[in-house]
């Protein structure tokens, strides 16, 4: 078996595991703890800063990329 294939196969179980994990913690704090509307309100904290985020690269990518020059003839 190729060493890369053994490694990425490694790293994706980690990440299959690790996602696991943390939906169970979430879920706990989420329904189990008396935290749940302050997990709520970051949950919606993260999301609209992601999502910020993004539109914040593409408008200064579209903001800095350089000009394309007109064909003339």
């Amino acid at each position: 078996m190729n060493v890369k294939m053994k490694g990425s196969r490694g790293a994706g179980a980690a990440l299959l595991f690790i996602s696991i994990a943390v939906f169970i913690v979430y879920t706990y704090f989420l329904f189990g703890t008396e935290w749940s509307m302050l997990m709520l309100q970051f949950t919606a904290l993260v999301a609209v800063a992601i999502l910020l985020t993004v539109l914040g690269w593409i408008g200064y990518t579209m903001l800095t990329a350089p000009r394309e020059e007109e064909k003339q003839g």
